[in-house]
């Protein structure tokens, strides 16, 4: 008889520790080839505005000079985690997307970890958490969305280990605390007061970076854990530990909010306007800028601000314009509370289909191009019905499902109050996994057990779900942000006529946002093709005739079209407005238009000014000296 027959049946399955190697192992080959094509791409190097922000502001921070004035206006986590990075590893990309790729790897572990306490228990017959545990890590790192986010100078990475890390704990604190199983550090039980510090400082750094997702968890856990524990009274000393841990992280924000606007802003100042993004009149449940405002973060606050200001006739602070979109969509919300429940239907059938909403056009780019990301790995629309007929068991069983509706509960509303996006959805992906995972392992249970009749209804659920909600094609993807973004990389490098080509298809795709309008337009001015310019900088000046930047373009391909009176009327409008780059424009493009009407004293005037705002500009100091050669009332 050989060894192989004397073998026990367990023998002749991979040895735990040596299957999670491999699959470890797998994940880290995946992130290595990811990141080697990002580093060898042309374009890996070019940052989106939000990232570059991002970049930018961790760099002052370590430079000394500190914070933007006023109430915070974006999430804080992110920056901490990159001043951190920089200091240890340098500012290099590659470092922090090195240090990204490690905090995705430790996802995947815990997810294995949390698979093991999502089981419905020890006891003969009932599902193996050794199973679980590996079909959810195999599905963990073919999810290749995880590894695409890693690359990216985003917050989503931290977002997603803080959340998964919060999950498996709770999962762990809930049977510590019913003496089921001791939670412990090797040998030595964690006391619950410290396990409760733990899991409230996780969702305290996760509310610094997605608040809309980690907030509700930080208000309804502690309630979680007196509901779980109301009959030992054993919730008192978990709940003081939860409250002073996120406490840690979010006393620091909101103190610093309400110095510098004299108002309580917990953590940021911007939920408001995307509140509003997400609930007002005409949107369709995904992130679509309002109508004039600029598609960025950080130019879409600037113009939110400004319209706030005029619909209002004061002056405002980001904290005001925030608390003013939150009434206004509110009031919206009162007039039509029937479209909004139907609007709030639509984004929870978002949430679990299969599109993959990128906000950022290079990870929509890096997704279609990098060979890796169009292997047939899997994908959300395979992931959401299994992982919702696996919410449905899991229901049934009673075990762990206050902490599972908790958790996807949250997840949900931070959706359903805002919009979808593959950001937003991202942090709870790996709960939808383990769910997709406590199904499978269950149905293979069933079918071996010949309870052929409730696998068959599950099955049917989950596929019924995948034709009618996850594989349906309800948005598609803006393809027009791709090419902007090449565009904007082409216009870096030096390369006009490929960044035209960019633009003109953006353009096309995209032709009524005004940003890919004025992007279109730059680079026809740079061809001196200013006629084209100069139709597409108006229909973009008709969308946001208050955006002070557009408007000293637009004057300024005017000023080449011979169109000096309607130059003149749009560098005025800049010189109120604008800030001191675009005023010194106004001011050339001025002097320039006194020179073509014979007005010498009109051009010296502008141009003095603009050399108060730029003494050393040797455009300006040529033009004194034209100007002071100019005989009087005689066009140069």
């Amino acid at each position: 008889m050989s060894l192989m027959s004397k073998a026990s049946p367990q023998n002749r399955f991979p040895h735990p520790a040596l299957l999670f190697a491999v699959m470890m192992i797998a994940a880290l080959a995946i992130r290595i080839v990811w990141l080697s094509r990002l580093s060898a791409s042309d374009i890996g190097g070019e940052l989106s505005i939000d990232s570059e922000f991002y970049r930018n502001l961790a760099g002052d921070i370590l430079g000394g000079r500190g914070l933007p004035s006023g109430a915070l206006t974006f999430n804080p986590l992110y920056p901490i985690f990159l001043v951190v990075v920089f200091r240890i590893l340098g500012t290099g990309l590659l470092a922090t997307r090195i240090a990204q790729s490690f905090l995705g790897l430790v996802t995947i572990a815990l997810v294995f970890l949390a698979g093991r306490r999502l089981v419905e228990g020890p006891k003969r017959g009932r599902l193996s958490g050794g199973a679980v545990s590996f079909v959810a890590m195999a599905m963990a790192v073919l999810y290749t969305q995880f590894a695409l986010y890693e690359g990216m100078l985003l917050g989503t990475t931290l977002e997603v280990l803080l959340l998964i890390a919060s999950f498996a704990l709770g999962l762990a604190m809930d049977e510590d605390l019913r003496g089921l199983k001791n939670l412990k550090l090797g040998s030595r039980r964690i006391p619950s007061w410290l396990s409760g510090g733990l899991i409230g400082a996780l969702c305290g750094a996760g509310s610094l970076g997605r608040p809309n997702l980690f907030l509700p968890l930080v208000a309804a856990l502690p309630v979680w854990i007196i509901a779980r524990n109301l009959r030992e009274r054993r919730w008192l000393a978990p709940v003081i530990g939860f409250v002073i841990g996120a406490a840690l992280f979010l006393a620091p924000p909101t103190i610093y909010n309400a110095v510098n606007a004299g108002k309580f802003v917990p953590v940021t100042a911007h939920g408001g306007i995307n509140f509003y993004i997400g609930n007002r009149p005409g949107t369709y449940g995904v992130y679509q800028p309002p109508e004039g405002m600029r598609g960025e973060m950080r130019g879409l606050l600037e113009d939110a601000l400004a319209r706030a200001e005029r619909e209002t006739g004061r002056s405002m602070t980001n904290a005001e314009a925030s608390d003013y979109y939150m009434e206004k969509t509110l009031e919206g919300i009162r007039s039509d509370p029937l479209g909004w429940f139907v609007l709030l239907g639509r984004k929870f059938v978002l949430f679990w289909n299969k599109i993959e909403v990128h906000d950022l056009p290079e990870v929509l780019y890096f997704q279609d191009t990098v060979p890796l990301f169009r292997f047939p790995f899997l994908i959300f629309s395979v992931l959401a019905p299994l992982g919702f007929a696996g919410f449905i068991v899991l229901l049934r069983s009673g075990r762990n499902r206050s902490i599972v509706c908790l958790y996807l509960g949250a997840a949900q509303l931070s959706i359903l109050l805002f919009y979808i996006n593959t950001r937003y959805r991202l942090p709870v992906v790996p709960v939808v996994i383990l769910l997709a995972a406590y199904f499978i392992v269950w149905l293979v249970r069933e079918i071996s057990r010949r309870r052929i009749r409730a696998a068959a209804v599950m099955l049917a659920i989950a596929v019924a779900l995948f034709f009618l909600v996850s594989n349906r094609t309800v948005v598609r993807a803006n393809r027009g942000t791709v090419y902007t973004f090449l565009g904007t990389h082409y216009m870096n490098s030096g390369n006009a006529d490929k960044a035209a080509e960019a633009f003109a298809e953006a353009y096309r795709l995209d032709p009524t946002r005004d940003s890919v309008m004025i992007n279109y337009a730059r680079v026809l001015s740079m061809q001196n093709r200013f006629d084209e310019a100069a139709r597409i900088y108006a229909r973009a000046y008709s969308q946001n005739p208050r955006y002070p930047r557009l408007a000293s373009e637009f004057a300024f391909t005017l000023q080449k079209l011979g169109r000096h009176d309607d130059a003149r009327k749009l560098a005025l409008q800049v010189l109120s407005t604008g800030d001191p780059s675009e005023k010194l424009t106004a001011c050339k493009i001025l002097a320039t238009a006194a020179f073509f009407d014979n007005d010498k004293s009109g051009a010296l005037g502008w141009v003095r000014r603009g050399l108060e705002i730029a003494p050393n500009d040797r455009d300006l100091r040529l033009m004194l000296e034209a100007v002071e050669e100019m005989p009087s009332g005689q066009a140069p």
